[in-house]
């Protein structure tokens, strides 16, 4: 593991330069969950499932990055990928 230290380091280091801090990034996606998950409770009665929980923190990710750095498109991209999978899953076609 020592040997991945540094390259470690490094990426994490290169993804604070571009989205901001992990601390920063993660308060927010875990207050943005919270709100999903009271809104869904309020209407349904119930906690997110397991799998929409994860679904929309996926997407959750990329807002937060987005928000961070709204002109990089690999995250629209994966935003929207995130959202196709999540319709063909929901449509039975994965």
């Amino acid at each position: 593991m020592a040997e991945y230290e540094n390259e470690i380091v490094d990426i994490l280091a290169d993804r604070g330069k571009v989205y901001g801090s992990f601390k920063t990034n993660i308060e927010a996606r875990g207050s943005i969950m919270d709100i999903l998950d009271s809104i869904h409770s309020d209407k349904n009665h119930s906690k997110l499932s397991s799998v929409d929980y994860q679904a929309l923190n996926d997407i959750v990710i990329k807002l937060v990055r987005l928000a961070a750095t709204p002109e990089h498109i690999d995250s629209w991209t994966d935003a929207s990928l995130y959202s196709k999978l999540n319709v063909e899953r929901l449509g039975g076609k994965i």
